[in-house]
């Protein structure tokens, strides 16, 4: 205390400049730099710190996060090694290249690297960076590493999960899959936007990719010469060394399997996964299926990789489960991961996904997409917190089991191309979360529930392609839903796509015209034989309408009730 109160009083009447370099401790500032009020007029008190809470917990107000070098810059910070030695301009530009693709703007990698590269012959470091494709620059490694070490033991576990495993993912996503493993990943995501990192663009978690290379080493240097004795494994030649020669074993907490870099089938057995009793992640999946090329699916069916018939996991740990191709007709038996978050199955040769009621109360995504052999959906009843089922592609796909219509929590549904599809279980209204339904090119659908327009928290409706007749009055009712696509729906020409009007039911209340959809911002009524006499002048009602696409329609002129539309934006009027 005498201390504190010595620096107070010395320093109160000076003005000072103070710096406090590489603060890892708040007891430094506040013993150091307690208050304002410590120093004359005019002070500055420079920080700086790894850890941004640091300096929010002083309630320190300016704060400038240092940024990596522009290529300018960095290629003018090189050129001060190449003056040292005798490069030709050729060998200058080439290595200089590859030494900012590399360090990507980070200072200490510019002057690690630039330190010793230089000085090498053209054979040798061409050599240098290919080694450092596999062995990371220890130098660089160390100084990263110190923001690491800062963690706590679940802070760890979160970094090392995105290093390995969920770079460029949503990070509501992540932090999903991760509070399933108990990390607290709010506040750890947190701190590791705070030691920075990590970045968010776009809610996409991003990582420097020196980074990203520390937090792999860590987990490479747990075993150097065992590839199964590690915590996580995303190289397809260790995953495919571990199984193949049953080595894997408890210590594996994650999988991630690309199967594109796959060049031999890997077998799936149980006896190769037996002594993974702290598997929480396994992922296997197949890179190219992000081509955009929907149409062509065979490529994306193959799949390396060969499930035996005994195949299964240790499933207390397991919280995300994906695998692209499941080839087998059911899980097995026992299939029971309590502690289950996620369950995808993309191009499965899956017939019935259970039998019976599987209590699986964590379990909130389901995706089997393209899953062509299904038939109908397992019973919901003790899946109570599933938010989003997509089972896209599904062509064989002819019920949807009405358990669905008692999860409280159930947000989002995709059924689309579900060709066989004529109908959805009127429980469906029951689901009062919903806010997202795609049911396009489900070209046999021909009918909604009865009750469709109690949905009252949808949102957003995708119905183009349908196998509808007739646009129902219902639809009127759904006042929240903001986007509503009909597109491709022709039915029969001129009389089909009469839009509702208000008329008065004795028995029952007004039902609503289009007007209802207060909220209506974006309309799609394309390739839908609309004509002259399709009552276009009820459009005008729509007070919130922003876009509007009435393209490859037969109807001549425009209602004048469409210039009542003071909020649109987009009016696509193509060939008609």
């Amino acid at each position: 205390m005498k201390v504190l109160t010595s620096i107070k009083e010395r320093l109160c009447s000076k003005k000072v400049l103070i710096v406090l370099d590489n603060v890892n401790d708040p007891l430094i500032l506040k013993s150091l730099v307690g208050n304002q009020d410590w120093f004359g007029r005019g002070s500055r008190i420079i920080v700086t710190t790894r850890d941004k809470r640091l300096l929010a917990s002083h309630g320190v107000i300016n704060i400038y996060e240092a940024r990596g070098f522009s290529d300018e810059e960095a290629f003018d910070f090189l050129r001060h090694y190449s003056l040292k030695h005798e490069l030709s301009i050729n060998d200058f530009m080439e290595l200089s290249s590859e030494v900012l693709d590399y360090a990507q703007g980070l200072p200490l990698a510019l002057e690690v690297l630039g330190s010793f590269l230089f000085s090498m012959t053209r054979e040798e470091w061409r050599n240098q960076l290919n080694k450092l494709k596999f062995t990371p620059n220890l130098k660089i490694q160390e100084v990263l590493a110190i923001s690491y070490d800062g963690l706590d033991d679940k802070e760890k576990n979160i970094f090392l999960d995105i290093a390995c495993f969920f770079e460029w993912e949503d990070k509501d996503y992540v932090i999903e899959i991760l509070d399933g493993c108990g990390f607290f990943s709010h506040s750890g995501i947190r701190a590791l936007l705070d030691k920075s990192l990590i970045t968010i663009y776009s809610n996409k978690l991003m990582m420097h990719d020196l980074i990203k290379e520390m937090g792999r080493e860590i987990v490479r240097r747990q075993s150097l010469e065992e590839p199964g004795e590690r915590s996580r494994l995303w190289f397809h030649e260790d995953i495919y060394d571990a199984l193949k020669r049953n080595t894997a074993s408890e210590k594996i907490e994650g999988i991630f399997l690309n199967l594109s870099h796959l060049k031999e089938t890997l077998d799936f057995t149980a006896q190769a996964f037996s002594r993974m009793s702290k598997l929480r992640l396994l992922k296997v999946y197949n890179s190219e299926d992000t081509s955009g090329n929907f149409k062509d699916t065979s490529n994306k069916e193959k799949c390396r990789v060969n499930f035996s018939k005994d195949f299964k996991l240790c499933y207390d740990c397991l919280r995300f489960l994906y695998l692209h191709g499941y080839s087998l007709k059911s899980l097995p038996n026992d299939f029971n991961p309590k502690n289950l978050v996620e369950l995808s199955m993309p191009y499965s040769h899956i017939q019935q996904l259970w039998k019976g009621i599987k209590v699986l109360e964590k379990l909130k995504f389901i995706d089997l997409n393209n899953s062509k052999y299904l038939i109908e959906t397992p019973d919901f009843s003790g899946v109570t917190n599933l938010r989003r089922l997509v089972l896209e592609g599904c062509v064989s796909l002819r019920k949807v089991d009405s358990s669905l219509g008692n999860l409280k929590n159930f947000s989002f549904l995709n059924l689309k191309n579900c060709k066989m599809l004529k109908s959805l279980p009127s429980s469906t209204c029951d689901l009062k979360s919903l806010e997202t339904l795609i049911l396009s090119g489900c070209s046999k659908f021909k009918e909604f529930p009865e009750n469709f327009g109690s949905l009252e928290m949808l949102m957003e409706l995708y119905a183009d392609e349908i196998g509808l007749t007739v646009l129902p009055s219902f639809f009127s009712f759904l006042r929240n839903l903001k986007v509503l696509s009909f597109s491709g729906c022709k039915g029969p020409p001129s009389t089909f796509w009469v839009l509702p009007s208000r008329i008065l039911n004795p028995i029952g209340p007004i039902l609503q015209p289009l007007s209802g959809l207060c909220s209506l911002v974006q309309l799609k009524l394309s390739d839908c034989n609309l004509t002259d006499e399709s009552n276009l002048s009820s459009l005008g009602s729509l007070s919130s309408l922003q876009w509007l696409d009435l393209r490859r329609n037969g109807f001549v002129t425009l209602p004048s009730t469409i210039s009542l539309l003071s909020n649109l934006e987009v009016l696509a009027l193509e060939n008609c």
